[in-house]
């Protein structure tokens, strides 16, 4: 990858459902090493939070990242799987701080929607793969059955480092329904990159998703649902070139 970026802005990048910040793997050094100002921060209730997981909804997601787009200049912000509802729904918050939506082999909602219902859509997929979490209202994965579902093309370290990261998922984020409106998240320019190889939310149901709210660009990787950690320089690459689209 080249040393600098000619036109380098703020990213933030937001992990998806089971996740933290630390499954973006090397991509946020690598799009800071492009002297972008990257954020990868765990969601309310996820990773090193001290919220309760089992109170979290997706309002809780979408005010703690309105909070930081609030704190600077408009920026890329990209979602990668449950990360499409949370970006979604920060973007109807504070649509003046984002410069363009990326959604990663994510979920890509409209109005009245929540992520339950989209994954209706397609065949259970993840669904074998989930538990009963540590506390009432949250879930958790696993990891034996997930990583052929989640990252069946990453190296085994890879593999390991995902497994280690799966924490308790909040349950209420995965049911609410999203309220957008034409006037704040509809009027933001949105891209998507599609994974071609993804046992998680399946091709045909990113590109329904796609048909549903039209994006622009449209790109793919011939990868499962963690590009970040089986194709990590190929996945920065795309984010670099949105970054100065």
């Amino acid at each position: 990858m080249p040393e600098t970026a000619s036109e380098p802005i703020r990213i933030i990048l937001v992990h998806g459902a089971w996740s933290r910040a630390s499954t973006w793997g090397d991509v946020p050094a690598r799009l800071a090493a492009l002297g972008h100002d990257v954020i990868a921060p765990d969601l309310p209730g996820h990773g090193d939070d001290p919220a309760d997981p089992s109170t979290i909804t997706l309002a809780d997601y979408a005010s703690r990242l309105a909070t930081i787009l609030r704190a600077g200049p408009p920026a890329l912000l990209v979602g990668h799987s449950m990360g499409g509802m949370a970006i979604s729904a920060a973007a109807e918050l504070a649509p003046d701080h984002v410069a363009r939506l990326v959604y990663v082999c994510a979920f890509l909602p409209q109005d009245g929607e929540g992520l339950l219902d989209l994954m209706k859509r397609q065949p259970p997929t993840i669904r074998p793969a989930v538990r009963p979490g540590p506390l009432p209202g949250t879930t958790l994965l696993d990891a034996a059955t997930a990583l052929p579902l989640l990252a069946q093309d990453a190296d085994p370290a890879a593999q390991a480092g995902l497994a280690a990261s799966i924490g308790p998922q909040p349950n209420r984020p995965q049911t609410d329904r999203i309220q957008l409106s034409p006037g704040n998240f509809g009027r933001l320019p949105r891209a998507y990159i599609l994974c071609e190889e993804d046992r998680t939310i399946t091709p045909a149901l990113q590109r329904d998703m796609i048909a549903a709210s039209p994006c622009a660009p449209v790109l793919s990787l011939p990868t499962g649902h963690f590009p970040q950690i089986s194709a990590p320089d190929r996945l920065a690459r795309l984010l670099a070139d949105l970054a100065i689209l």
